[in-house]
């Protein structure tokens, strides 16, 4: 509007000029004027209808944090006549990092029938992301419309990888994952305990020493032949295992909370498998995913799988039924901050049933919560 009547303006003064001073020149400057108006709306409404826009990432599929993803802009145009200015936007995920400078293009096709721009993008937090065109605008020459055009079809899914990395479980984190209904130290009752587990299952009977074992449970003998501590596994913790739910959050509280999460996630997932245990594994990528990983399992596989995690949609069933199937437990990994979350998702099982590891909360809202930093220590609140 602005533009619209700085012109008129200009048009006004011309008429204005024709009647003091020059008629013939004055009347000359405001027929240009007014002729070169409706060129430009004319020009603007017939090739808003000739311009395609596409957006290609060919090369973009899962690539690692701190990597650059390339994504391609192609603007075509159907009509040997040049067009206005176009304007585009660009969206992406948190995890992207895109300068605020570089979400705005700008261009003209004069010459050319196509032009294409490339852009840049850095991942900052594993999980899945995106990247879209969000707004695309023809602007004609001198300002007066501004019309939106068909935005491309294509949204670049990808998926950006938790990196491997080694932790040492926590003695008191196992524990209280493990045995998530007992308080008490004593070691004779500690095998005898309901126990809801943090991995094991049936054909593994040993697993690898942590400090803080009791030295009863050293099998002396395999230790000798395996050449390292081997500790027995009590009948009932062979005979299960620990289920794994991660959890983002909508609406998101940061991607570097997220990151956090499904780092950790993925962290202690792997080191139960290399521990040479089974576990169960529920999380959403676009749909609800339900993994069984056994010692076996690739970890590059999981590590591909995880990099797609993302939140749960609004008006979807956040936790799936089987995950506290028969009054199971589970730890749960969550990016949430919410009271009501914790205490509905607690409610589902017995007591102390469910072990909580989050990000960024100061006081535990449940009995049996941890905590999760940027060096991926864990601590209970």
């Amino acid at each position: 509007m602005k533009n619209i009547i700085e012109y008129l303006t200009c048009v006004i003064l011309a008429f204005v000029f024709a009647y003091y001073l020059y008629g013939r020149g004055g009347v000359l400057i405001a027929t240009v004027m007014i002729m070169g108006a409706v060129i430009s709306i004319a020009l603007d409404l017939y090739v808003k209808n000739k311009i395609t826009i596409s957006l290609d990432g060919a090369k973009l599929s899962y690539f690692s944090k701190g990597d650059k993803a390339e994504i391609e802009l192609t603007v075509s145009k159907s009509t040997r006549l040049i067009t206005p200015f176009i304007e585009l936007f660009i969206s992406a995920s948190d995890n992207l990092e895109l300068a605020d400078d570089d979400r705005r293009i700008r261009l003209a096709l004069v010459n050319r029938r196509s032009e294409t721009v490339s852009k840049k993008l850095t991942a900052a937090g594993c999980g899945g992301g995106h990247i879209e065109v969000s707004e695309a605008y023809l602007c004609d020459f001198l300002g007066f419309m501004r019309l939106k055009l068909p935005l491309p079809k294509e949204r670049l899914e990808v998926g950006i990888l938790p990196d491997i990395v080694e932790i040492v479980p926590d003695r008191e984190l196992l524990k209280s994952a493990v045995d998530t209904n007992a308080e008490d130290d004593d070691e004779e009752k500690e095998s005898a305990a309901t126990t809801y587990t943090f991995n094991g299952t049936a054909g593994y009977e040993h697993r690898q020493y942590i400090a803080g074992d009791p030295l009863k449970k050293v099998n002396w003998k395999l230790s000798s032949k395996r050449g390292e501590l081997l500790v027995r596994l009590d009948e009932q913790l062979v005979s299960s295992s620990r289920v794994f739910l991660l959890d983002i959050c909508e609406p998101s509280f940061g991607y570097k909370a997220r990151d956090r999460i499904i780092q950790g996630c993925f962290a202690v997932a792997l080191s139960v498998m290399r521990s040479g245990y089974e576990c169960e594994l529920f999380f959403y990528d676009g749909e609800p995913v339900h993994l069984k990983l056994t010692p076996q399992d690739d970890p590059q596989h999981l590590q591909t799988l995880m990099s797609r995690a993302c939140a749960v949609p609004k008006g979807s069933e956040r936790i799936p039924a089987e995950v506290f199937s028969d009054g199971r437990g589970a730890t749960v990994f969550t990016d949430e901050r919410r009271p009501e979350f914790f205490l509905n998702t607690a409610a589902l099982v017995p007591e102390n049933g469910v072990c909580f590891i989050t990000y960024s909360l100061q006081a535990p809202l449940t009995s049996n919560m941890w905590g999760i930093d940027d060096e991926l220590e864990f601590r209970r609140m």
